[in-house]
């Protein structure tokens, strides 16, 4: 590829560089903006498994803007029968705005767009959610927006077809290798991207789902033999997509792909920043946190209507490289891509 062709890419790709985290209060309220405001708002904000980067970067959003909110934090430990409670005292508090995390979380306090029942989610009251990776698909919403419903979000995901174009002028790939979990809604809809793109742009898909134990949970211990399979068909590329189980076994299968020689690239920071993947092209956390932030700003300072707002994403996104990982396989990035990325040195 050309120094040209290459420049043009990596103007779209310009590195979204994001202040670094503080750490958020434990408490569940976290009170911003003056103590003596006229009006303070309340903002229910509910995760699922904790307060990370983008709720921490949605939180010091209000802090940093001096918005007058009190921002009622509830966590569902990862366990959805929390979903009916924070939908119920919600209402009861008779809050501003109802913030999600996460695709499960959306659905259960949001529900879809289709679907809503007003006794079981969040329909009166102002929503937005943030990290679900296919909104559209598992049908939060229709369509990029207008929304039509008292609900808008933003989008964390970089598109694939951006993805596999930077990866390219990396390691260019004629096949690319990829495990799912064939039950995660947002896993499968990434593959049936890949397949359309391979499709479109005559390079090959290496796909195998992860087989289920007894109780139809994915296993962990499948991954190995999954990734040595697939490495012996040489691909140039591993992808992790939008996968909670493979990120939540991100060291595992990482490792597992570069001990065969095959370099992964990530649709998220952490197989990257905390693992042992080669590149990720990837929105961060902590920006869509801020992000969501401003938009939930607008709606609650500004008076603008969810309805009325179209789902965004931020117009910059990051490029990472794990430079252990490059030595480890000797893949070293070109110059050209080295002056839009952040280079880390290892696992953090």
């Amino acid at each position: 590829m050309s120094i040209q062709i290459l420049s043009r890419v990596f103007v779209f790709a310009c590195l979204a560089i994001g202040v670094l985290a503080t750490p958020v209060r434990a408490d569940h309220t976290t009170a911003t903006g003056p103590q003596d405001a006229a009006k303070r708002f309340k903002v229910f904000l509910v995760t699922w498994r904790g307060c990370e980067d983008a709720c921490t970067g949605f939180i010091e959003y209000f802090k940093s803007q001096n918005i007058p909110a009190d921002i009622i934090h509830r966590d569902a430990g990862r366990d959805k029968k929390k979903m009916p409670g924070f939908v119920t005292e919600a209402k009861a508090m008779s809050v501003d705005l109802v913030v999600t995390w996460g695709t499960t979380t959306a659905l259960n306090v949001i529900g879809t767009y289709n679907g809503a029942d007003p006794a079981k989610h969040i329909t009166k009251i102002p929503a937005m959610f943030m990290i679900v990776s296919q909104p559209m698909g598992v049908k939060l919403v229709k369509d990029r927006g207008p929304t039509g419903r008292n609900v808008t979000g933003t989008e964390y995901l970089v598109p694939q077809k951006t993805q596999l174009k930077l990866a390219s002028s990396y390691l260019p790939f004629k096949k690319l290798a990829v495990i799912y979990n064939s039950a995660e809604k947002n896993s499968t809809l990434s593959v049936k991207i890949l397949r359309e793109l391979a499709k479109e742009d005559g390079w090959e898909l290496l796909e195998r789902p992860v087989p289920k134990d007894e109780n139809g949970k994915p296993r962990k211990d499948a991954l190995p033999d999954l990734v040595a399979e697939l490495a012996a068909e040489k691909p140039q590329w591993f992808y992790q997509g939008p996968d909670s189980f493979l990120n939540i076994n991100r060291d595992l299968f990482t490792s597992e792909a570069v001990k065969h020689g095959v370099p992964v690239f990530a649709a998220g920071e952490n197989p990257v920043r905390t693992s042992n993947a080669l590149l990720g092209v990837v929105n961060r956390y902590y920006n869509i946190g801020q992000f969501t932030g401003a938009r939930a700003e607008q709606v609650l300072l500004h008076g603008k209507k969810p309805g009325e707002m179209p789902i965004e994403s931020p117009s910059r996104f990051s490029i990472i490289i794990n430079m252990k990982t490059a030595k480890s396989l000797s893949f070293y990035p070109p110059l050209n891509l080295l002056k839009f990325s952040e280079v880390i040195t290892g696992k953090k």
